[in-house]
């Protein structure tokens, strides 16, 4: 083995070169050899530049640590502060200062006179981590300890720190400790010796961990809300079991009375009546929920319809003021001419109907025997074709607290749930009324004191329309003696109840029991034979959409023109299009009154 020392004008340190020959030929001349090329740093190294220095640890390392001839660039890239160590000698040698992070440098290393000792350095530093993060910390405070993790086999270990600045702040650190063994020629002995060396890595963590906080922060929050939505509909359905079993309690009892007094005529008529009550307090409830559905789908299509504000008004006063009186309410609606300029505008009635409904019915519910309801309505805006009405309701009932307030638009939000004997309902009310009125572009904002009552502000911006004639009044009873309906409907029972109620009436009944079958007792039937059809939609064999593209492609004098009039528990608007588009004449939604059939059937015939 032959050893070469030579200097290729690096400071602080030379090369040696050395041959290893590995075999020889036949003639006894070298075959195979080895080359090594070493570098030897001298302990009494000058300071050099930051890449210098650090391609000198380089070298050692990566055999050792990764194999990546861009491994320097790197470390410079993603530290903010290097420093060497002697773990030999528990040296801290020298803070390599890299360009573009001189203030980074400042901030992460103390004012500390180099060389000096590791440990002390470290102990010093320990003064300013946190208690929750010191162990981690501690794991790199002093030489032994790294020392032994290299002699057990680690080349490399990563702690993160918190660290309180003079001003109070909190610094995030991240330390990583690259370790080597390195052959050092030592100018006191003039000998080579081996020693343990370290490239320490410092690199702020700080804006990581904010993001990491207001991350965590936001799923927190979000988990928090999915957590109080899943809590609310399960005690939604606490309290729709309650209130739907309540009404069915009474129905199945007051039908039990009823068979027990067949002939107490005057008893099974005031049963009927409570019947009826409690049928359409479940109508209510059903309609509530497919509603909310609807409006979170963004399923809800508003109607552009003439309206007169002044019929719209009076229509929900005669609802609403029975309701109240019946409550030992007294209603005050303050309104002069000069307060609706423009009492003509578009909209969708049916919705604006619900929203005043929901927000009375509150005021109702939660007022007390001997309070009041008062309801100012003014024009707040006129611009463009467009007029904005304002409505501010309020009460004298028990009000509600702030807590409950942030939450009230909320679905299946009550703040009397122990009480639902008392107050009942879904909890749906407000958010339904504020997800209507938001769709029209209008707002609602709800002031209230516990014990004094509360203030609903309403307001909505109307498209503003030309007054049209009026119609001819329409008799409250419609004339349907002597037509002849087909009526398709799959449910034995509503078949039963269509069909008597409309015979009572005067008119004659065919009943089909699905589309299939109403399609051939009209075809079977000569033209003109039925005067309407009264059409369920989802039925068996063949629903009526099918049943009535069918009718309306048959090559008969009536098939076009024979009124046929959907009749069907798909109560929305979107359901009413289809139905049009269809071929149908008019649409019905389920229940129905009666009276309500007997008016289309009367218009669509006209009679």
């Amino acid at each position: 083995m032959l050893e070469y020392e030579y200097n290729i004008g690096k400071q602080g340190a030379y090369n040696r070169l050395t041959l290893i020959p590995v075999d020889w030929d036949e003639d006894k001349k070298l075959h195979h050899f080895l080359l090594a090329f070493e570098t030897i740093r001298k302990t009494s190294e000058g300071q050099t530049g930051a890449k210098e220095q650090l391609q000198l640890y380089y070298e050692q390392l990566k055999q050792s640590i990764l194999e990546n001839d861009s491994y320097v660039d790197a470390l410079l890239e993603l530290s903010d502060v290097i420093y060497t160590v002697n773990l030999t000698k528990d040296v801290l040698e020298r803070r390599i200062v890299l360009n573009g992070k001189e203030q980074k440098s400042r901030e992460l290393f103390m004012d500390y006179s180099l060389p000096c000792s590791y440990q002390d350095y470290c102990w010093e530093y320990e003064k300013k981590i946190t208690q929750e993060t010191i162990a981690g910390y501690c794991m790199t405070d002093n030489c032994e300890k790294l020392r032994k993790r290299f002699e057990n086999g680690e080349t490399n270990m990563s702690v993160e720190y918190c660290a309180r600045e003079d001003d109070g702040s909190i610094r995030w650190v991240q330390k990583t400790v690259l370790m080597t063994r390195m052959v050092v020629f030592d100018t006191e002995i003039l000998a080579e010796i081996p020693m343990i060396y370290a490239i320490i890595l410092l690199q702020d963590t700080t804006q990581r961990h904010e993001r990491d906080e207001q991350e965590q922060a936001r799923l927190q929050a979000a988990f928090n809300e999915m957590r109080a939505e899943s809590r609310a509909k399960t005690n939604f359905l606490s309290r729709m079991s309650h209130d739907i079993r309540t009404p069915l309690n009474g129905i199945i009892g007051l039908l039990k009375i009823d068979e027990t007094h067949f002939e107490d005529k005057a008893l099974i008529r005031e049963n009927h009546k409570k019947m009826k009550i409690a049928a359409d307090y479940l109508l209510s409830l059903i309609n509530d929920v497919l509603q909310m559905s609807k409006i979170e789908e963004g399923h809800i299509v508003l109607t552009h319809e003439y309206i007169c504000l002044k019929d719209l008004v009076y229509e929900i006063e005669s609802i609403i003021t029975h309701r109240a009186a019946d409550e030992d309410i007294q209603w005050i609606y303050e309104k002069n001419k000069e307060d609706i300029p423009y009492p003509y505008v578009y909209g969708s009635s049916l919705h604006l109907r619900q929203i005043f409904l929901n927000i009375y019915g509150n005021c109702i519910k939660y007022n007390r025997p001997g309070g009041k309801i008062t309801t100012v309505m003014e024009a707040v805006d006129v611009h463009d074709g467009i007029c904005t009405y304002r409505w501010t309701i309020s009460d004298t009932g028990i009000g509600m607290s702030a807590e409950f307030l942030s939450r009230i638009f909320d679905p299946f939000s009550q703040e009397k749930t122990d009480a639902r004997s008392v107050y009942q309902g879904t909890g749906l009310g407000m958010a339904i009324a504020r997800g209507l009125i938001e769709q029209m572009h209008g707002s609602i904002e709800v002031t209230s004191q516990v014990g004094v009552g509360s203030v609903f502000v309403i307001t909505i911006p109307f498209e503003i329309a030309e007054k049209q004639k009026k119609d001819e009044e329409i008799a409250e009873k419609y004339n349907i003696r002597g037509l002849h309906l087909l009526a398709a409907e799959d449910n034995e029972l509503n078949a039963e109840i269509i069909e008597m109620l409309l015979t009572d009436d005067g008119a004659k009944v065919t009943v089909a029991k699905n589309g299939r079958q109403a399609v051939e007792y009209f075809e079977s039937n000569s033209p003109g034979t039925f005067d309407a059809i009264l059409m369920d939609v989802m039925m068996p064999v063949m629903d009526g959409i099918a049943a009535t593209k069918a009718i309306r492609a048959m090559d008969r004098a009536d098939a076009k023109t024979v009124p046929i009039i959907a009749m069907t528990a798909n109560a929305f608007e979107e359901d009413a299009k289809r139905c049009l588009a269809a071929g149908m004449t008019a649409h019905l939604a389920k229940p129905f009154q009666i009276e309500d059939v007997e008016k289309a059937i009367v218009e669509c015939c006209g009679k």
